[in-house]
């Protein structure tokens, strides 16, 4: 079995595994043959592809963590606002996934636009119970972590549809909206006297980051419950690798290296490392493309997580690139559901024409290392104006001559005067510029100076591209958490 992403479907192919909605209708079952209706369907419902069975793939092995009726019944539950069922929930999953001989993640999630908030409530739930037994929490605190996890979205069912599913950017209320559900969530389930202060403060507190810029309070690291740090990577993971009304989704692989350059800044250090330990970058399945040019299908994990075993498919050939001596200087280069240069051949040249009509938002960088500007440089050209420049100084005179850019990315650290100061000089004309300071000081005093004059976001360098990218359209508004 095998995941084909959906532009690569043809009709012929045969269903591996089960589309199901979240009322329980079944979409198409195991063994269906893919006729160009039953595809056109799984395009306009928005799901990422679908598992398919065939001789090439006979033997690859995907394993379900969690059975299907389990996650349905976890879904209802969470639909519902059920809380009595959603602590059955919570009990089943731990039961399953306890049992599991090895605790790995393998399974793609398949998933429409219209079930996504129920659906990724489960996923959490599931990620975060298998964030707890690996990080060795007692079969109490796994409960609790789970119950938690399946209540932290709950708040959105307060939430008009149209605000979570909208294409376009949110405007400044609905984003306030948007931010104020954990608190719905939290009064949801304060109620219900069998959900207890902890599972209550891990909702209420599932968006705070480590260095104090989340919501709903600015609470940072060790303020925040272990159960909120779990259930914040773990959301953010999943969400980064879901298909959104507003977003295409990212591989695995891009959705943990953003973890891991947000570590210590948005996220635990230890909880990110524990999800790198339980779900692995190329699952089983995933289809990837090799440095050597070759195209080729995950078959299982190795003691390596990046280098997995693959079969080739020009060749069939199986290749454990962990240890077969003639693959020590290949390297995965491309994977996941939408590939630069997809396994089917398919022209991703053919964007769509809209897109070449968008105006890109010009950003001015600045930084009085050379060094720095060419690398935020590098990581943002491919869809930015990029204007740099390396002093406070120079920044004001530009901003005096040309006005302001749709972002300022500052430094700190500067001669003369250094971005905060510089910052506070432009507020006096520019009370609305979007400033995101990227740096290398890492101090609470530095970080409420920052926040003070309005900062949208602070960044340590040295940054991850992806991480960096990604705070940066955080910053534009183009995506935001939801």
């Amino acid at each position: 079995m095998r995941f084909v992403a959906i532009q690569d479907l043809k009709p012929g192919m045969i269903l591996g595994r089960k589309i199901h909605t979240r009322n329980k209708a079944t979409l198409l079952e195991k063994g269906v043959e893919l006729t160009p209706r039953f595809i056109a369907r799984l395009k306009k419902d928005g799901y990422l592809g679908a598992y398919i069975t065939d001789a090439f793939s006979k033997d690859i092995k995907v394993a379900e963590a969690v059975s299907e009726k389990t996650i349905e019944a976890a879904i209802d539950a969470v639909a519902n606002v059920d809380i009595d069922s959603i602590l059955q929930a919570a009990s089943n999953l731990i039961k399953e996934i306890s049992s599991l001989e090895e605790i790995s993640l393998d399974l793609l999630d398949i998933r429409s636009y219209d079930d996504y908030t129920y659906h990724h409530t489960v996923n959490v739930a599931i990620y975060s119970v298998a964030v707890a037994i690996k990080m060795g929490l007692s079969i109490n605190q796994m409960n609790e972590i789970a119950i938690a996890a399946l209540c932290h979205d709950l708040g959105k069912t307060q939430i008009d549809p149209k605000i979570l599913n909208k294409k376009d950017r949110l405007t400044d209320e609905e984003f306030e909206e948007v931010r104020r559900h954990p608190q719905y969530s939290y009064e949801l389930i304060s109620s219900n006297p069998l959900v207890n202060m902890k599972i209550r403060i891990a909702v209420l507190s599932h968006h705070e980051n480590e260095n104090g810029s989340g919501y709903p309070y600015g609470k940072s690291s060790d303020e925040i419950p272990l159960y909120a740090k779990i259930i914040h990577a773990v959301d953010v993971f999943d969400a980064l690798t879901s298909n959104r009304p507003y977003k295409g989704p990212v591989p695995p692989i891009d959705a943990l290296e953003y973890l891991i350059g947000g570590a210590g800044i948005l996220f635990d250090q230890h909880v990110v490392e524990t999800v790198q330990s339980v779900i692995p970058p190329y699952p089983p399945g995933m289809d990837v493309i090799l440095s050597n040019g070759e195209r080729a299908v995950v078959t299982g994990q190795t003691t390596q997580s990046l280098r997995p075993c693959i079969k080739i498919y020009e060749t069939g050939k199986e290749v454990d690139l962990s240890s077969d001596l003639r693959y020590r200087m290949v390297f995965i280069t491309d994977s996941g559901y939408l590939m630069k240069e997809s396994i089917s051949g398919i022209d991703t040249d053919n964007d769509d024409p809209a897109d070449k009509d968008k105006v890109r938002k010009t950003i001015l960088v600045v930084d009085d290392s050379k060094v720095s500007l060419g690398q935020t440089r590098a990581a943002l050209e491919d869809e930015y104006n990029i204007m740099t420049l390396e002093s406070g100084a120079a920044c004001l005179k530009y901003l005096e001559a040309k006005g302001a850019p749709d972002l300022l990315i500052m430094d700190i650290d500067m001669p003369e005067m250094d971005g905060v100061s510089t910052v506070e000089v432009i507020r006096e004309t520019h009370h609305d510029l979007a400033v995101v300071f990227l740096t290398a000081i890492a101090n609470r005093d530095t970080v409420l100076r920052c926040n003070k004059v309005g900062a949208k976001d602070y960044i340590l360098k040295p940054v991850n591209p992806i991480y960096l990218r990604e705070r940066i359209e955080i910053a534009l508004d183009k995506n935001k958490d939801r």
